[in-house]
């Protein structure tokens, strides 16, 4: 019996970080290194999908919308036409929140409204990460009250629990090591984001399986 074809994910992110060596032109990005939305995933879902595609976040194509109140709403939905066009069944994404309290309900915005503007496809696993994904990493090394810190704050925090801010590779690790059960309740972006990849892989995947 041969393997039934496997679900594709398209990844959208701030940069290397999220993306690994998925982010930049796609000339040029290759399965090399995994980054942190990959890891994330598979931690969800070992196996049944691949990327299909990727895009970081100052490239994705301007949707094409009327009068909105924050650019992150066409933003959502540009990469989720970016995925749609790429043939990817799923678009995974993070937006780092920063200083910007209402791009957390502009990402929202952007997501309500990919299933009325694109008939259901992609499915989506996305949204803002708080403070940013300095903050995510911190909750899966077990800290406490990351999305009360500021962005400084954060990546400061990181870098004395031994993390560079810029070393994804060592941010990728953590999510692979992390023991996603320690996670605490008050990283709620985080928690939403993953409840999010498991209601959406694992689901997909079961269902390409028995469809084969």
């Amino acid at each position: 019996m041969s393997e039934p074809p496997k679900v594709k994910v398209f990844l959208c992110g701030e940069g290397s970080n999220e993306l690994g060596s998925h982010c930049g032109h796609p000339a040029y990005q290759s399965d090399e290194r995994p980054g942190v939305l990959h890891a994330l995933l598979s931690r969800v879902q070992a196996t049944g999908w691949e990327v299909g595609g990727a895009r970081d976040w100052k490239s994705i194509r301007k949707f094409r919308l009327g009068k909105v109140n924050h650019e992150d709403i066409r933003n959502v939905l540009g990469a989720a036409l970016d995925a749609r066009d790429a043939g990817c069944d799923v678009l995974a994404f993070s937006r780092d929140l920063d200083r910007e309290p209402a791009r957390a309900e502009a990402v929202e915005e952007g997501i309500r409204r990919i299933p009325e503007t694109f008939g259901g496809t992609p499915a989506v696993i996305g949204g803002v990460a708080v403070p940013t994904l300095e903050g995510w990493i911190l909750a899966l090394l077990g800290e406490r009250r990351t999305e009360e810190l500021s962005p400084k704050r954060a990546e400061a925090a990181l870098v004395a629990r031994g993390v560079s801010a810029k070393d994804g590779d060592a941010m990728t690790r953590v999510v692979e090591e992390a023991d996603l059960a320690n996670i605490g309740q008050d990283a709620r972006s985080l928690s939403t984001w993953l409840d999010r990849a498991r209601a959406v892989l694992p689901a997909m995947v079961a269902e390409r399986r028995s469809d084969d």
